[in-house]
């Protein structure tokens, strides 16, 4: 247990300070502002899809991110980069504190939710709706914008090398 907060802990730091992906809506509850939830175009047998998302704690209080929901996935994980044996490992972590003050941006390699056993497929530029609930704050919904995978072997317009 000790190990997964430490994780928990080293994965929160170094996400405060990533930059959002695209500037989507932010909707705010309370101290809790939620925005730029995002994730990739994925591939129609995926069973499963990353999201990402920033979380602005304004308050005096911490908050934790306890659950989410969407109406076609079985189950949505929290997970997180954490240390076990002196091994960094993901793993699904109960729920994400936001302290007073803090940043948390969910973001490839770091935290981010997964939609497990997911029974539809997406393309860049839809949207669909996700339900996050905090300890404090309460149910949350924003939408998710679906977006192109990065390909780094797609260079349009690059010449070979002379």
């Amino acid at each position: 247990m000790k190990a997964r907060l430490l994780g928990l802990t080293l994965a929160a730091g170094l996400a405060t300070s990533a930059a959002a992906h695209h500037a989507g809506e932010v909707v705010s509850a309370g101290d809790l502002h939620v925005g730029h939830a995002w994730t990739y175009e994925v591939a129609a047998m995926a069973h499963a899809v990353d999201v990402y998302l920033t979380i602005d704690n304004e308050g005096d209080a911490p908050d934790r991110l306890i659950a989410a929901s969407v109406d076609f996935a079985n189950e949505i994980e929290i997970q997180a980069p954490v240390v076990e044996d002196g091994v960094l490992k993901t793993a699904t972590v109960q729920a994400v504190e936001i302290a007073p003050g803090q940043t948390l941006t969910f973001q490839p390699g770091g935290i981010h939710l997964v939609l497990q056993s997911v029974q539809r497929t997406f393309e860049h530029g839809q949207h669909f709706d996700l339900a996050l609930t905090f300890e404090r704050a309460g149910t949350i919904a924003v939408e998710v914008e679906i977006e192109e995978p990065e390909h780094e072997d797609d260079q349009e317009g690059a010449k070979p090398a002379a």
